[in-house]
C-alpha cells in the first residue's frame, strides 16, 4: 500500500486503495445475483480469488454461534456486504435459526438442506443484518529472505479472512504493494471496535507514520537497538491507545496468534477500559423477524421519564436483566457528571445504568444503537406497509455474537 505524508481528509466517504481499503464487493454481489451459487465460481477472472478460496490459516470466524456442518453449504461472498435472505432461511430449522453461524473463512451464501422445512410456528419471514466491523491489524513476515523476515505491516480491514488471503496471494489478488512477494504473512493482532471507517483509517495512518502524526510526533518514538520490529509497533499502539482521540473509544485489542503474544510496555499499558481478548474475531448479526413477539416498543427515558421520539435518540442498557431505555443526551450528561468531565467532553468513556448499576463503555451502547438503526432500515424495506418506527428488535434477538 502506498503511504502518503498526510492523513485522509475528514469528509472522505469513498475509501480508495491508497488507504488500504479492501476492494469493494459490488462486483461479487452483481455476479451472485446473476448466477446461481453453484455456478458463481466459474465466472470469476483468474486474477480475483474465487468465492470458495481456502485460507490455510483458519484463525478467523465471523459468527453468532455454532451450527453443524451438515446444515449449511456456504459459498464465499463479502462479509461486509452480504446477508442471509428469507429464501435461504426457508430451509433452516427453528433451533438453527437461533444459532446461525459462519464457518471459518466463509461468508453468507446459499443454504442447503431442502428437506428441512419450517413448521407452522416458524413460517414468519426472517432476515439478518450484519453489524459493522472496522479493524486495524499488524502482520509479521515469515519470509525466508532475511531482508524481509520479521518485518511488520499495518493495515485496515472490514474482513480479516479476506485480507490475509489477499496479502499472501499477492498484489494482483488485492494485496498491498508492500507485502507483495515478501511473505508469507501472519496476522498477529488486530484492534477493532472503531465507530466508523474514517476513525479506523486515521488510526491505521498514525500507526504507520508515528513520526508524521501530530498526536505522536512530539513523543519522538524511535526503535530501540535490541527491540524487534513488532515490539516497536506494539509500543506505538500503546501510546496511541493512551492518546486523544483514541483513548476514549471502546476498542478491543485482540491477540490472534498466542505464540506471538508479548507483555505490553510496563510504562504505558493500554487504558483500563480497553478490552484485551484472544482468539477468533467474531462479527455479530442482528436477526429480524415478522413475529411481533421478537419486538418491543421504545420505552420512555428512564432518567427524564419523557418520550423518546426516534431511534436516533435512543440508547438502551444492554444488560439482559435490565434493558432500560434512555435519551442519549440524558445518559451522556449523567455519565459526564459522575466522572466530573461535563465541561470538557460531549460523552463519557464509561457510564452506569442507574437502575441495574451495570457499567458499560459508551462506545458499546452506541454500537448497539447503530445496529438497531441498520436493522430498522432493513425492516422498513422489508415491510413498508405495516412498518412501525417505534417497534424495535428485543435485546435477545440482537445480542447474537460478541
Amino acid at each position: 500500500m502506498s503511504i502518503h505524508g498526510s492523513p485522509p481528509p475528514v469528509d472522505c466517504e469513498l475509501l480508495d486503495d491508497c488507504w488500504n481499503c479492501p476492494p469493494e464487493d459490488g462486483f461479487f454481489n452483481m455476479l451472485s445475483s446473476q448466477h446461481s451459487p453453484e455456478n458463481v465460481t466459474s465466472v470469476f477472472p483468474e486474477d480475483i480469488p474465487g468465492p470458495s478460496a481456502v485460507d490455510d490459516k483458519k484463525r478467523f470466524t465471523f459468527s453468532s454461534s455454532e451450527l453443524s456442518n451438515d446444515a449449511l453449504a456456504f459459498r464465499r461472498q463479502s462479509l461486509s456486504q452480504s446477508a442471509t435472505t428469507s429464501n435461504d432461511l426457508n430451509y433452516i430449522s427453528s433451533t438453527q435459526i437461533a444459532s446461525i453461524a459462519l464457518r471459518d473463512n466463509e461468508g453468507f451464501g446459499a443454504v442447503a438442506g431442502p428437506e428441512a422445512k419450517l413448521t407452522k410456528l416458524q413460517k414468519c419471514q426472517i432476515s439478518s443484518v450484519q453489524n459493522e466491523f472496522f479493524g486495524v491489524y499488524c502482520l509479521i513476515s515469515r519470509s525466508p529472505n532475511k531482508y524481509f523476515k520479521n518485518r511488520c505491516y499495518i493495515g485496515y480491514t472490514v474482513d480479516p479472512n479476506r485480507r490475509i488471503r489477499q496479502h499472501n496471494a499477492g498484489k494482483q489478488f488485492g494485496g498491498a504493494r508492500k507485502t507483495d512477494h515478501r511473505g508469507p504473512w501472519d496476522m498477529v493482532c488486530i484492534i477493532h471496535g472503531f465507530p466508523n471507517s474514517i476513525s479506523a483509517l486515521r488510526f491505521e495512518w498514525a500507526w504507520q507514520n508515528p513520526e508524521k502524526s501530530r498526536r505522536l510526533r512530539a513523543l519522538g518514538l524511535k526503535k530501540k537497538s535490541r527491540e524487534s520490529a513488532f515490539a516497536f509497533r506494539l509500543r506505538i499502539a500503546c501510546h496511541m491507545l493512551n492518546s486523544d482521540p483514541w483513548r476514549r473509544l471502546a476498542l478491543t485489542f485482540r491477540w490472534l496468534l498466542p505464540t506471538e503474544e508479548m507483555p505490553f510496555p510496563s510504562d504505558i499499558p493500554p487504558p483500563k477500559h480497553i478490552v484485551v481478548k484472544h482468539g477468533l474475531v467474531e462479527k455479530t448479526t442482528t436477526l429480524l423477524s415478522q413475529n411481533a413477539d421478537a419486538y418491543e416498543l421504545i420505552k420512555p427515558c428512564a432518567i427524564c421519564l419523557q418520550r423518546i421520539m426516534s431511534i436516533e435518540q435512543l440508547l438502551r442498557c444492554v444488560s439482559s436483566k435490565c434493558n432500560c431505555h434512555f435519551h442519549a443526551v440524558c445518559l451522556a450528561k449523567r455519565g459526564l457528571e459522575a466522572s466530573g468531565e461535563l465541561s470538557r467532553y460531549l460523552f463519557p468513556v464509561t457510564v452506569s445504568c442507574h437502575l441495574c448499576k451495570t457499567v458499560f463503555c459508551w462506545g458499546d451502547l452506541v454500537r448497539d444503537q447503530r445496529a438497531l438503526i441498520s436493522a430498522m432500515s432493513a425492516r422498513k424495506a422489508q415491510c413498508e406497509s405495516n412498518f412501525n418506527p417505534r417497534l424495535i428488535p428485543k435485546l435477545s434477538s440482537n445480542a447474537m455474537g460478541l
